[in-house]
């Protein structure tokens, strides 16, 4: 899955990586950019909201696809959870395993995921937008059903009816002409609900959708969350 942002996401570097901080992680994966002012506490406050939905308890393994710096799996792994993560990014895994050198943290595509493993639990946050096709996704996302014993859960999804008006946000933001420069050749994924509904249908889980809830994170309105239960 070699694309634009796949050579954006492996320039990323941050500088203070000897002594990492859950603010420095949130640098390295991207809440620093105009659109995005997450502090700590709001951030630990989205990952216990997310805990609580998908009954994540400290025993719980848990499995990150897309992982980038770590920043979903450090409140975990602080707490001693076992935590694994695979990114296509070497600069952000590098990243992820000097914060938690003793995490299982590989390179790798989201559709390589460990299929001989088993966690309790199964992620993946803000990267479904940068797969290139919606066949990727949905193996992907079948995949990650097959290893996971517990729940699921694929956040920060770009919602499809709210296309025109998350392009019109970055596009009053910086200008037409700054956007179509900064993205060109940069395309996003946008997905229904139903999208998620339709590829699980044959599966045995309980599928619920709610909207994002991550605050100072101006993306967030446009943005859904799916949470997945095994039955």
């Amino acid at each position: 899955m070699q694309n634009n942002w796949y050579k954006i996401w492996n320039r990323r570097q941050v500088d203070g990586i000897e002594q990492p901080t859950l603010l420095l992680l949130l640098v390295a994966n991207g809440y620093d950019t105009q659109f995005s002012g997450v502090q700590e506490s709001a951030w630990m406050a989205y990952v216990q909201h997310i805990a609580d939905q998908l009954n994540i308890t400290s025993k719980d393994s848990l499995l990150d696809l897309g992982c980038g710096a770590g920043t979903f799996l450090y409140p975990f792994y602080q707490q001693g959870n076992p935590v694994a993560g695979i990114d296509y990014s070497a600069n952000l895994v590098k990243i992820a395993l000097a914060a938690m050198p003793q995490a299982t943290i590989s390179v790798g595509e989201a559709i390589d995921l460990p299929r001989d493993r088993q966690f309790d639990v199964v992620l993946s946050g803000g990267v479904f937008h940068y797969f290139p096709t919606y066949d990727y996704a949905a193996e992907v996302l079948r995949g990650m059903v097959q290893i996971a014993q517990k729940s699921i859960g694929i956040l920060d999804v770009p919602d499809l009816s709210k296309q025109e008006s998350a392009i019109s946000a970055r596009k009053a933001g910086m200008g037409d002409a700054e956007y179509e420069e900064k993205y060109r050749g940069l395309d996003h994924l946008y997905y229904t609900k139903d999208w998620f509904q339709q590829v699980l249908a044959t599966e045995s889980v309980q599928v619920t959708m709610e909207d994002q809830c991550l605050q100072g994170y101006d993306n967030s309105k446009y943005r859904f969350n799916v949470l997945i239960h095994k039955h």
